[in-house]
């Protein structure tokens, strides 16, 4: 006899019932949807900075010696002596080589004599004025007295003429002899006022004879001086270019000279950082596997072909170093200025720059305009400066997102 199964199927359909009740499906809702999401995101920061971007840049140098010449010779003629040899020092004014002076020194002897001779008419000269003056003082003196007696007479005979006493030829005469005793009188005078004043032979002429001479012994010596090459400074003689018997022309580089109390380095820059390099900027020079310190005498102002502005600067202790030698400089330049941030701050999005500002637990993206790159920071243009920025950008941070500085954030 089979058992009835009304129980069990009424215990299932309770169950469908209750499964599908309001109370149930509420419950199965709040269990498929996720939950929000309240969790900020991680990040550092750094303070963003006014200021300018540097960069050290390395160049190759050439080491100069402080003054290097090469000497002429003033005079041509045939070499003589060579008095200093190659790589040896020599002082200022120091003879190096000698030319035939045998022209030279007989020049000088005949001008010496000339100049004597012009002094010996003059002495003479004088001399002769000196003794024709007292016989001309002499004569001066009796043509005032014949005068004064002149003068007397034509007085009187004027006299007597008025009176009657006198006729007038007489008259005349006497005023005749007043008129030559004053030509008398003007003539010595004259005579006096003259001596030694006029023709060839006079003092003043024979004076200028004498300055001629003179002129012509100093341009002799003169001539005889540059028969010798001589140093213009003190240093090493690096090389001779002439031998005993040669013949060298005014002009001529005799020999190479260079003075190595000073070295100097030549190089080459860019003229945007030529403008930083003013005269005395400090730079650091590298030769011999010593670092020296250089500072920086003169630069031009206009670039070279390659386009590259020259610039010298002397080196400090570096008087050993080989002149022509290599070296490197290195020197501290500007790539430009804004707002400083590390490079890691900036994104790329589209081709637009920029960075992530914090401010209020939620990270803001400011676009920024780069000037320039250099050392793991980048200086921009369009961020205020003080602002907190995002280093390094996470990926995945997006405009509005909250985050929170983690421990760090500076």
């Amino acid at each position: 006899m089979t058992r009835p199964r009304w129980p069990l199927f009424s215990l299932t359909v309770c169950l469908a019932l209750t499964a599908c009740s309001p109370g149930g499906g509420e419950g199965a809702t709040r269990l498929s949807t996720p939950p929000p999401k309240t969790t900020a995101l991680a990040v550092r920061t750094v303070r963003a900075q006014e200021g300018e971007l540097t960069v050290v840049r390395t160049v190759a140098a050439t080491l100069e010696a402080g003054r290097d010449s090469n000497v002429a010779a003033q005079a041509g003629g045939t070499v003589t002596r060579v008095l200093v040899a190659e790589g040896e020092r020599v002082t200022t004014g120091q003879p190096v080589v000698q030319l035939d002076d045998t022209g030279a020194r007989q020049a000088l002897t005949s001008a010496r004599l000339a100049l004597q001779q012009a002094e010996l008419s003059l002495r003479q000269a004088r001399e002769a004025v000196q003794a024709a003056r007292p016989a001309l003082e002499a004569g001066v003196r009796a043509a005032e007295l014949g005068l004064r007696r002149a003068r007397e007479e034509a007085r009187n005979a004027q006299k007597r003429y008025d009176d009657g006493q006198l006729p007038e030829a007489a008259l005349l005469a006497a005023q005749a002899g007043e008129a030559q005793a004053e030509s008398a009188l003007a003539q010595a005078r004259n005579a006096l006022a003259q001596n030694g004043r006029a023709g060839a032979g006079s003092p003043e002429a024979l004076e200028l004879s004498v300055q001629s001479a003179r002129a012509g012994v100093t341009q002799a010596e003169t001539a005889l001086e540059r028969t010798v090459v001589r140093a213009p400074f003190a240093g090493v003689v690096v090389s001779v270019g002439t031998e005993v018997g040669e013949a060298v022309g005014q002009g001529s580089p005799v020999f190479r000279l260079v003075e190595t109390g000073e070295v100097r380095a030549r190089f080459n820059v860019t003229p945007a950082d030529a403008a930083a390099l003013a005269p005395g900027t400090r730079l650091n020079l590298d030769a011999g596997g010593q670092t020296y310190v250089a500072a920086v005498q003169r630069l031009s102002g206009v670039a070279g072909a390659d386009r590259l502005v020259p610039v010298t600067a002397r080196v400090e202790g570096g008087a050993a170093l080989p002149v022509g030698g290599a070296a490197q400089v290195r020197y501290r330049a500007a790539v430009g200025g804004g707002v400083l941030v590390p490079s890691a701050a900036l994104s790329v999005e589209g081709g637009e720059s920029a960075v992530y500002v914090v401010g209020d637990g939620v990270a803001r993206r400011v676009p920024v305009r780069v000037e320039a790159e250099a050392r793991g920071q980048v200086a921009v243009r369009g961020l205020d400066a003080g602002a907190r920025v995002v280093t390094p950008v996470p990926g995945g941070l997006q405009d509005g997102a909250r985050v929170r500085v983690a421990g760090g954030g500076s």
